[in-house]
Formats: C-alpha cells, sequence, structure tokens
C-alpha cells in the first residue's frame, strides 16, 4: 500500500469507541482488532461477556481461540478452536494459529493435518500459510529438506511472505551465508525491526570472513532490540489507555525513527482518528513520510491539508526537506 493510502486509511474503530447497542459482526471486527493491536487481555474479557448471549456464534468461538492463543493459554486455545470448527464446518483450513498452538504444544503430526488442509483452500494466502505451517512442522520433525521445499513454494505463491524467507535464510546460514545475507536483506528492507533477521545478518556476515562489517551488524542488532524494547514499553501503556493522543503519535515517532515507516503512518492514521481537529497527526504523517524519502507523497499530503491547522506546518516541513537536500553535495 503506498504511503498516502496509509495516512488516508481510516482504522477500524476500536473496542472502547463501540457502543453496546452494536450488531455482532461489528463487534466481532472490534475485538478482532484489539488481538491484532496484542490486547488480547481486554478482547477475552468481552468475549466472555458477550458470549452469554452468543453461545453458538462460530465467529466468537473462534476469536475466543485467537485470544487464548495470544495469551500462551495454548490447550484452552485448541479446545476453543475445535468447539468453533463443530459449530461452522466451513472454517476448516482457515484457522493458521490452532495450527500453530498444537506446534507449540509438541503435536507436529496434527499440526500437519491442519496445515494440509490450509493448502486445499483457494485463497492464495491460506495456502501460503499452510505450506508455512507445514514446513515448520517438517523441521521440527528433522526433515530439513522437505521443510526447505514449503518453503519455498509458499515464497512462490507470495514473493513477500517473509516468513518463509526468513525460515529459508536460516537454513542456509552455514552453507550459503551469502544467499542468506541476501535473504535477510531484502527482509530487514520491509520489516527494519526484525531483531532475529538483525541478529542473523552478523552471523551470516561472519560466516563470509567480512569481519567488520559483521560488527557493524551486530550494533545494528543491539539498536534494533533498543527500538523493540521502547516501542513495547510505550506498548503497554498505550494498551491501558488507547485513546491518548500522546501515546499514539509517540509510537508513530518511534517507529519513524527506527524507520518503519508503514507502521508509523498506521500510527499518524489511528491519531488523526481520535483527534480529526488536532494538526499533530498529520503533521506527524508528513515528517514520516519526508524521513523515507517520500517527497511526492508528503507534498500531496500537504496540498490536502492547504487551509488547515496543518496545512502551513507541513509546508513548512517540505520547504525545510527542499532546502536540505539542495545543500548536499
Amino acid at each position: 500500500m503506498c504511503a498516502l493510502c496509509l495516512w488516508c486509511a481510516v482504522p477500524t474503530s476500536a473496542f472502547a469507541q463501540q457502543q453496546p447497542a452494536d450488531p455482532l459482526p461489528r463487534q466481532r471486527s472490534a475485538i478482532r482488532d484489539l488481538i491484532l493491536d496484542g490486547r488480547a487481555k481486554s478482547a477475552l474479557e468481552r468475549i466472555v461477556a458477550l458470549r452469554q448471549q452468543h453461545q453458538t456464534d462460530a465467529g466468537l468461538a473462534l476469536l475466543e481461540g485467537e485470544a487464548l492463543y495470544a495469551l500462551g493459554l495454548l490447550d484452552q486455545a485448541v479446545a476453543t478452536f475445535r468447539r468453533g470448527l463443530q459449530l461452522d464446518p466451513t472454517m476448516q483450513g482457515k484457522l493458521f494459529n490452532l495450527g500453530r498452538a498444537l506446534q507449540e504444544l509438541g503435536d507436529d503430526r496434527e499440526a500437519l493435518q491442519v496445515f494440509q488442509r490450509m493448502q486445499s483452500r483457494p485463497e492464495p494466502s491460506h495456502r501460503t500459510r499452510g505450506l508455512f505451517g507445514a514446513g515448520l512442522s517438517w523441521q521440527h520433525l528433522g526433515d530439513d529438506s522437505k521443510a526447505r521445499l514449503l518453503y519455498q513454494q509458499a515464497l512462490q505463491l507470495e514473493p513477500t511472505f517473509d516468513r518463509a524467507r526468513y525460515r529459508l535464510a536460516l537454513l542456509d546460514l552455514e552453507a550459503s551465508p551469502e544467499q542468506a545475507l541476501a535473504m535477510l536483506d531484502e527482509l530487514l528492507l520491509r520489516d527494519p525491526l526484525h531483531h532475529g533477521a538483525s541478529y542473523n545478518r552478523a552471523l551470516a556476515l561472519r560466516n563470509l570472513g567480512r569481519g567488520d562489517d559483521a560488527r557493524e551488524a551486530m550494533k545494528r542488532y543491539r539498536t534494533v532490540l533498543d527500538g523493540r524494547s521502547r516501542i513495547a514499553l510505550v506498548k503497554e501503556r498505550w494498551a491501558s489507555k488507547p485513546t491518548d493522543l500522546e501515546l499514539v503519535l509517540e509510537l508513530a515517532r518511534l517507529y519513524r525513527q527506527f524507520g518503519v515507516t508503514d507502521e508509523a503512518l498506521m500510527w499518524c492514521s489511528r491519531g488523526g482518528r481520535l483527534a480529526p481537529d488536532d494538526p499533530r497527526p498529520a503533521l506527524e504523517a508528513v515528517e514520516t513520510m519526508l524521513a523515507a524519502g517520500l517527497r511526492e507523497e508528503a507534498g500531496k499530503l500537504a496540498e490536502q491539508l492547504r487551509g488547515s491547522g496543518a496545512g502551513e506546518k507541513a509546508l513548512e516541513a517540505l520547504r525545510r526537506f527542499d532546502a536540505s537536500e539542495k545543500s548536499e553535495p
């Protein structure tokens, strides 16, 4: 998605903004957002309250399984996923985290059955994740060759599916460090805060005999750890105060600082939804686009802001950016 679209995209309403009278599908959507936001405990509390009135709702049961999985309650998650599938068998082959929970419980054989059902789905996204999940299970079972083939098939189906790319890089780390390095570099372009990729990039460089580069990569890895730690602390505070604009903008700035442009813009967009009359979210979005070198997109957004409280400040940010570009040799 383009940078301007990321800013303009209106995030789905948070649970705190939902009204008790909302229809169940809308409440399920809000609960799903809570889980994706890392607020699984709040999601589970909401599910328990709704379940009293909707005991046979399959979507609610499956969301409960997702929340339990996110909280690490794996046995309960598996049981709840299965209950949801009994209520709606058409969801067979769509539940990646059912397979992941079984894997984490040490039941890779049953997990493989889940992932094989995913591979038979018509949707490419389900097939990709089914291939990837099966690769993980075969790797756990000691068959790296079969795992490699499945990861490669997942990437053929979805070339930007970096979870498979990362696993392939790990398999190549010793025997083909140059190939591993290329895959890790591609992954880090999309996810600069991927700590595993940052660490293993240093190992790949070491294996190639590039000692100085490996040491620099390890410094970068420590920076990534610092960034992830700082973001986690702010997110923990935000989880208890999801309508706090200051925390939302702090997260946008942190993601921008560490080069994660898409996440930074999504937090700017969330801030704009929280406070549509406050110019700061829009200004943070312009600054984020400029930091990423997206001058054209920033200019378009600044034009959209003309006449608003953020308009002149956005244009000033553009002028500063242009001046700094001209001053560089």
